[in-house]
């Protein structure tokens, strides 16, 4: 089943008919495991969109929803490809330049011994015995990589809730528990600790399957998920105050939006702790920060746990609006480009960001569509000054404004 808060736009109305499979999947694997009938719930959020990751895609997992499901016997599903991603937001108490901000991050992001520091003082000992520091290309900071970055942003507006002044703010998952992690990572990389134990059910007809671990196995997946929620705010907070040292004022937001909130459920790029978020756009755009209402509709209870599902951005979508998505011959069509397991979609070259190209007013009404769906109030709207990404540094002060014709 689907509870749908998406936009219903064409890209959402192709990804909503493939959830309705994978719904059935893990439907399927409950009944099976537990000898009586079990269902699943699917949250299809404001930002259901196209993942970068091929494999999720290809077992049937989506950015933008909540996947839950019922089962006696505990299992999860391995290609949700779990890892722990989240935003933190850290208040300057005075102003800084640009060029200022980008030698803070060279002086922690260029010098391998910050790094270092962290992992020897703050990770788990068993966790951090699992990981070659010798591989400096496996382990680092990773908040120019994929879809990560470090930003430094400007609240300018008096009548805001939030203060006026500078903010930095993060976006990473723990490197250290992903596919380079053997013993200890989520992914599903062969070889791993778990990755023996997979098991498959299939969907012919879709061309589809679902994978999955079950039993002790699941169980201890759920709650290593649980111990990277705790790791990967804390990498963040570590990370933003060794870069902003004594400018560091306050942490205004740490929150996880990919994780297990249950044991039975993954979270896929949306928050489900009751606590303020951001809302991120798309390069350069303004960043909102947002009350959420705990009363309205997207406040769910699983597992005897009550949660707000929230978006964390605005998604991705298919670059042309008759583009479809189709699982065929072991692989996924995009629009009309085909990836097998394994394989990252590009975001800018196959498929695009919602609000990309939008100006500053229809991005602010493009949120608002989706805070009627997940209802919320801004309270901070920050406009980007400088941008670290995977594609490199970003000055936006230096923009050139087009006259008004």
């Amino acid at each position: 089943m689907i509870t749908n808060f998406s936009l219903n736009d064409n890209t959402q109305k192709e990804i909503l008919k493939h959830l309705e499979t994978t719904s059935k999947l893990l439907s399927k694997v409950g009944t099976e495991l537990s000898e009586t009938q079990k269902e699943s719930m699917i949250y299809a959020m404001p930002d259901l969109g196209i993942a970068q990751n091929g494999t999720r895609m290809l077992g049937g997992f989506y950015t933008g929803a909540c996947y839950s499901w019922n089962s006696d016997v505990p299992f999860v599903p391995v290609d949700t490809t779990v890892n722990v991603c989240g935003t933190t937001v850290y208040k300057l108490n005075q102003k800084i330049t640009v060029q200022e901000f980008q030698k803070r991050l060279d002086n922690v992001m260029k010098n391998r011994e910050t790094y270092l520091k962290y992992v020897s003082t703050h990770l788990p000992s068993q966790i951090l015995d699992s990981i070659d520091l010798e591989k400096s290309d496996k382990f680092y900071w990773n908040y120019n990589v994929g879809n990560h970055f470090a930003i430094l942003a400007e609240q300018n507006d008096d009548n805001s809730e939030l203060a006026k002044g500078q903010y930095m703010i993060v976006h990473a998952s723990a490197i250290e528990l992903k596919k380079d992690n053997l013993k200890y990572g989520l992914y599903p990389i062969e070889g791993n600790w778990y990755y023996d134990d997979i098991k498959t059910m299939y969907d012919d007809k879709e061309n589809r399957y679902l994978r999955y671990i079950y039993g002790k196995k699941a169980i201890q997946f759920s709650e290593l998920a649980n111990m990277l929620q705790r790791i990967n705010k804390d990498r963040n907070r570590y990370f933003c105050k060794t870069v902003l040292g004594e400018l560091a004022e306050e942490e205004v937001i740490n929150l996880s939006h990919y994780g297990m909130p249950t044991n039975n459920a993954v979270c896929i790029g949306c928050q489900w702790e009751q606590e303020d978020f951001t809302l991120l756009t798309a390069p350069g755009n303004d960043i909102f920060l947002v009350h959420p209402n705990l009363t309205a509709p997207n406040t769910v209870e699983l597992s005897n746990k009550e949660i707000t599902l929230t978006p964390h951005g605005c998604g991705v979508m298919l670059k042309n609006s008759g583009d479809t998505i189709e699982y065929i011959d072991n692989g996924i069509l995009i629009g009309n480009k085909y990836f097998k397991k394994g394989e990252s979609i590009n975001i800018g070259n196959d498929v695009t960001v919602r609000t990309n190209n939008m100006d500053t007013e229809h991005v602010k009404q493009h949120i608002e569509t989706v805070l009627d769906r997940c209802p919320g109030t801004i309270y901070g709207q920050m406009h980007q000054l400088f941008a670290r990404t995977k594609y490199g540094d970003f000055d936006y002060t230096k923009r050139v404004i087009e006259p008004e014709l």
